[in-house]
């Protein structure tokens, strides 16, 4: 993994030898910093601008790929044109295109008797709370103090356990967050390989995906990609499969706007 911006020279020449860009963007963490309660985490008027622009260059696409309930998502970024993939993946819409994953629905009425079962015990814990957000569940204790941690932790594994005994669920950890999910075989990777298919088999070739991600569930499309694309880790000093890295969000903002800048100059930029 190297710092992106010693190896521009490189990067700038694979991204404006290509026709077709699809750009992913995880959320939290990669397009905004990570707040105390994610009702805070709001995007950048000049970041939102971005992305609208680089969604309507000929050629471009967008994608936004969250750990958010997609409805959540979409309304803290409120643009139109992109694909919103929620929920890690489990639930997406864009354009001419809507999906929710058949065996995450099932589990819908599991996930809420989970959310409900552990809203009690974890009541006396001070910031530690549960968001239900449909097809998964957050449990959250990024405020909690460190000494309380290991019984929220505790009491999540008490509870879920009879339901990871019968495979119906699984927990996943995340930034100061752990994540119930349902048992299924569909991962960030698994959506982001969908997507792209998608667009290859409308005939729509040399297409280089570039995948930007700050949490260890963005691994799964670092892996995905591989080297058939550009994969970028934000922020994170532990080893990633991510080909480069990002100091920040901010530092985000600033490939973005040279993105932008990069693709509108191509010889074929005004073509469709």
């Amino acid at each position: 993994m190297k710092p992106l911006w010693s190896s521009w020279p490189s990067i700038r020449r694979q991204i404006v030898s290509v026709e077709r860009l699809f750009l992913f963007l995880d959320y939290d963490g990669t397009l905004v910093p990570i707040a105390d309660h994610p009702s805070k985490a709001r995007l950048p008027a000049r970041t939102r601008r971005l992305l609208q622009q680089l969604a309507c260059q000929p050629g471009s696409c967008v994608a936004l790929v969250s750990g958010r309930r997609l409805s959540d998502l979409r309304a803290m970024v409120r643009l139109p044109g992109l694909f919103y993939i929620g929920n890690h993946g489990l639930e997406l819409q864009g354009p001419k295109l809507r999906y929710a994953h058949p065996g995450a629905q099932v589990r819908r009425p599991l996930l809420k008797r989970i959310a409900r079962l552990l809203k009690k015990p974890l009541q006396p814990i001070p910031k530690a709370w549960v968001e239900d957000k449909g097809l998964t569940l957050s449990v959250h204790y990024r405020s909690v103090p460190p000494s309380r941690v290991p019984l929220v932790r505790n009491i999540l594994h008490e509870v879920v356990e009879p339901y990871l005994k019968k495979s119906q669920v699984r927990i996943a950890a995340g930034k100061r967050v752990f994540e119930v999910h349902p048992a299924v075989r569909w991962t960030k990777g698994t959506v982001v390989h969908w997507l792209l298919a998608r667009h290859l088999a409308a005939g729509k070739k040399r297409i280089l995906p570039i995948y930007i991600g700050d949490d260890q569930t963005d691994e799964d499309a670092f892996q995905v990609i591989g080297t058939s694309g550009l994969t970028i880790t934000v922020g994170r000093s532990k080893l990633s499969q991510a080909q480069y890295c990002l100091h920040s969000p901010g530092e985000v903002e600033k490939f973005l706007r040279r993105l932008l800048e990069m693709w509108k100059q191509r010889p074929w930029a005004n073509e469709r």
